[in-house]
């Protein structure tokens, strides 16, 4: 006698719609482009992008049956993926699947304490210049706040090698000034290569998150077109500031929460608000995308 047939799986249909796959792969088109341009310009080409995108999908392939309550076999995984299954097997022998978690670095922490603790700002709100030494507010006893484990001095050289404070000699006295920008490191740095991933990652599982129907998140934005470069650059400036302001609020209600929620069993959740803006002159790329327009073109392979 053979062996029973297996109960095939029930899978429960989504509550709300999926996009279809054709209107998903051109909606990432214009997605994927400034990400395609930052891999081109370091030097990553089409061929090492694939490699790396082969363990991404293994990964979200076996959540996904996770969160489906399915099996995460091999034979699964390959399925939902499109990856051979000794690849499959391969990821999961050597591991390859164990993601590392990375936390806010010190400089994340101490410019957070700088711009939220009042000790700290001006009158204006803002991180005000800390004499280097001495008694609170001074830039020893802010890296002390916020941490014991490393010196202030190890925490000052590393804020001025990414160019995020400077030192001034006032009164016969060094004060660590702040970049009035706020937390920004250079263009290029492994800083802002981590505020890039971590900001552009969250910021896309909440429309993820809302395109699948899960309870909806804030990921809204204004936009206006046929505007001059005048009132663009005008709009820039205003959204910096009302960046500050919101920034400032958030930062002191996150603190407080922190402090309340510390040591709890619960406390196992995470929380980032962001924002950005964005402003281009939109008639040169309509005129190279026009393949109508009139004018001298190259139509050579």
């Amino acid at each position: 006698m053979g062996r029973p047939p297996r109960h095939l799986p029930r899978k429960q249909p989504p509550e709300h719609g999926v996009p279809p796959p054709e209107e998903v792969l051109r909606t990432l088109e214009s997605v994927l482009a400034p990400l395609v341009r930052l891999l081109l310009a370091s030097g990553l080409d089409y061929t090492r992008l694939v490699a790396e995108l082969k363990p991404l999908f293994i990964e979200q392939a076996r959540l996904e049956l996770m969160r489906g309550g399915q099996a995460d076999t091999n034979s699964a995984i390959s399925l939902l993926s499109g990856v051979h299954r000794k690849d499959v097997r391969e990821w999961r022998e050597n591991k390859l699947g164990a993601r590392i978690a990375q936390g806010v670095s010190m400089s994340s922490q101490v410019f957070a304490r700088w711009v939220q603790d009042p000790l700290y700002r001006d009158r204006r709100k803002r991180p005000r210049p800390l004499p280097r030494f001495g008694a609170a507010p001074s830039f020893e006893t802010l890296a002390r706040e916020v941490t014991q484990d490393v010196h202030p001095y190890t925490v000052l050289t590393e804020l001025i090698r990414l160019g995020l404070v400077q030192i001034e000699e006032r009164k016969g006295a060094e004060y660590v000034v702040p970049n009035r920008d706020g937390f920004v490191p250079p263009a290029g740095s492994k800083e802002l290569l981590e505020l890039f991933a971590a900001n552009l990652s969250d910021h896309a599982r909440a429309a993820v998150a809302n395109l699948l129907g899960s309870p909806p998140r804030l990921e809204q934005s204004v936009f206006a077109e046929g505007i001059t470069r005048e009132s663009a650059e005008h709009l820039g400036e205003l959204a910096r500031k009302l960046w500050a302001q919101a920034r400032n609020e958030m930062i002191a209600e996150a603190s407080r929460r922190y402090a309340a929620d510390q040591n709890r069993a619960d406390a196992t959740f995470r929380a980032r608000f962001g924002a950005y803006h964005w402003d281009e002159d939109c008639q040169p790329e309509q005129a190279a995308a026009d393949p109508t327009r009139k004018g001298p073109q190259d139509e050579t392979d």
